[in-house]
Parts: C-alpha cells; structure tokens; sequence
C-alpha cells in the first residue's frame, strides 16, 4: 500500500508534466500548464524524498521544467508580437505622429504660393517628403494653416504611397482654396498636425 502511494505521486507528476508540456504552446491555455509543471515538479520531489521509482521522478520533473520554460517563452513571444502589433497600429491611426516624423519620414512645407492669372487663381503649397525608413512605405500627412492667433484656417492632406527607402517626393496642396481665405492662407503659419505610416 506504502508503494502505491510512493509511485502514485511520481505517476500523476509524470501525468501532468505531460499534458502541461502538450498544451504549453496554446495561448490562454498555457497559464494551466504553467500550473500543472509546477505541480509536476512539487510531485516529482515527494515522490523522490519518499524514494519512489526514480524513472517516473525525473521524467516528471523534466517534463515539470519543460511545461514551465516552454510557457514563459511563449507567452513572452505573444506578448512581444502584441506590442509590435500595438506600434504598427498606432501608426498607422496617426497616434505616433512625433516617432514617425523623429524616425520615419522628413517633411518640408515650402511656401504659400499664390498665381492671379486672367480668370483664376492658383494656389499651392510644395511638400516634399522623404522615406527615412529602410523598406517601401506609405505615408499620409495631415497639414493645418493656422493665422497668427493659432486659430485654423483650413487644412489639406499629402498621400505618399509607395516610397521606396531614401525615396523623396514632392506634393502640391491647397490647390482647391476658396478665394475668401486666400488672404488669410498668405499669412498663415502651416504645420504638421498628423502623419500615419503603413
């Protein structure tokens, strides 16, 4: 009877260093099989105090570590992959604007430019804008012309597609201004308000 308890220990630590290793990859699940190693490798020390069958001792107690090991690094790989998954998303929606323009991409505004022509006025603003990152990427730039007050007057987007790395491009915009706020766009201040990257 003394036996079968000895070995009933050694038994279910082996039983359970098993499934806590096979189900050690599973997210979510793995937390049971950190617990389940755990009790693995308790059950493989009382069974080894009580000198219990030494084969079934040091497989529960290896496969013990193993269910342990194997879940920590796997759930620190999951969590690494959420964050960068987290970044990519923050800047695609516009939420780390100043790490894209500090890393990613340079911006230069040009000058307001106003051209009266015989039935028209043209009006530009010349933006160039270079890929600073080492892989083709796609930026959008949302820029805001704000008069001496800081208060905005309008504003207009840039959509750089496909910049290959070290690739520069200019764009034109606040072509389409309505001619009341013409004036107001010549002195205005412009600046960058948001950059997205995808």
């Amino acid at each position: 009877m003394e036996e079968t308890k000895k070995s009933g220990f050694s038994t279910a630590g082996l039983v359970l260093g098993i499934i806590g290793v096979c189900t050690s990859f599973i997210p979510i699940i793995n937390n049971l099989s950190f617990v389940m190693g755990v009790l693995a490798v308790i059950f493989g020390i009382v069974a080894l105090a009580k000198k219990a069958g030494k084969g079934k001792i040091v497989a529960s107690i290896i496969l013990g570590v193993l269910a342990i090991v194997i879940t920590i690094n796997s759930q620190k790989a999951l969590s690494e992959s959420l964050d960068t998954l987290s970044k990519d998303l923050d800047k695609m929606t516009g939420s780390s604007t100043e790490e894209i323009l500090a890393n990613d991409v340079e911006v230069t505004l040009g000058e307001f430019e106003v051209t009266k022509k015989e039935y028209s006025t043209d009006t530009k603003l010349v933006v160039t804008v270079k890929n600073k990152h080492s892989e083709t990427k796609s930026f959008s730039i949302q820029v805001e012309a704000v008069d001496s007050q800081g208060v905005r007057i309008t504003n207009d987007y840039v959509y750089a597609n496909n910049l290959n790395a070290g690739q520069s491009q200019k764009f034109e915009i606040f072509n389409f201004v309505s001619s009341d706020k013409i004036e107001d766009l010549k002195n205005a201040t412009f600046k960058i308000v948001e950059a997205s990257m995808y």
